[in-house]
């Protein structure tokens, strides 16, 4: 079963605790960083990586990856509903991804 892919109706899924997600729940939210003069487009969730028991959002906009730990400390509001992230990056984590 290695490699193998599971699918399951949505209607089937247990539901999680306030808070948590699904992976393939976050795929498509836009994310946006709040900033001086409003808030900045940073791109659409086109994956989550696990990095180890950490998950991080990888995140693309105009041929441009930016990767996010999927951190309460960078996470200040998930809309599912309305398929928007936003975040507070801190000082030089872009640059990592350059």
């Amino acid at each position: 079963m290695v490699g193998a892919e599971l699918s399951i109706p949505a209607s089937e899924i247990t539901p999680l605790d306030e808070g948590s997600f699904y992976t393939f729940q976050l795929k498509g939210c836009r994310v946006f960083a709040a900033g001086a003069s409003g808030d900045e487009y940073l791109g659409v969730v086109t994956d989550v990586l696990d990095a180890g028991g950490r998950e991080i959002l990888k995140v693309d906009h105009e041929k441009k990856e930016l990767l996010i730990p999927f951190a309460k400390s960078f996470l200040k509001k998930i809309d599912l509903a309305g398929q928007r992230i936003d975040v507070e990056l801190p000082d030089g984590l872009r640059e990592l991804n350059t």
